[in-house]
């Protein structure tokens, strides 16, 4: 994955910037609809054969991981390797990412049931899921999976999503 800063700062001159992934990736991505001032963003991206599937963009502030949002979308028919996104796992990861020593944990997210995250405004049924103070959530428009994962502390803010629209080429 390659990580450059993504929505609230410059691009980095060595990968693609903001507005690129967002051509590339052609359809709408996630980004939380009010981020606490202060904070930077970081994009990263994941790709299947080639094709662009995932984007995140990951919030920090002083040095420390806050929320991190995953848009998804399916890879073409002809695709060799199909990944497929599993809740648990991207909990897990987040998780992984505050540890110190770097070590995944070994896990079994708490289902916390049925929930509803706010897509640019709009109610959507989402899954919920948490583990000792941090928590997931996620939903499916169409054939995409938005989802975002962060500490409890930070769960109402990540309730709202805004979507970013694929760049109009110029």
């Amino acid at each position: 994955m390659i990580r450059v800063p993504g929505p609230l700062g410059p691009h980095h001159p060595d990968g693609p910037n903001w507005e690129r992934t967002l051509r590339e990736f052609g359809r709408r991505v996630a980004v939380l609809a009010h981020p606490h001032p202060g904070w930077k963003a970081l994009h990263g991206r994941q790709a299947s054969d080639g094709f662009l599937t995932d984007i995140d963009v990951q919030y920090h502030q002083d040095g420390r991981h806050r929320l991190l949002v995953r848009t998804t979308r399916p890879v073409p028919a002809d695709a060799r390797v199909r990944p497929a996104f599993a809740l648990d796992g991207f909990l897990q990861t987040y998780i992984a990412n505050q540890a110190d020593d770097g070590s995944p944990p070994l896990i079994l997210p708490d289902f916390d049931g049925p929930a509803v995250l706010h897509l640019d405004g709009t109610p959507a049924t989402a899954t919920a899921i948490a583990h000792d103070g941090y928590f997931a959530l996620s939903a499916t428009l169409g054939t995409e999976t938005f989802a975002v994962a962060g500490t409890d502390d930070l769960r109402t803010m990540a309730h709202h999503l805004a979507f970013q629209l694929a760049a109009t080429p110029r």
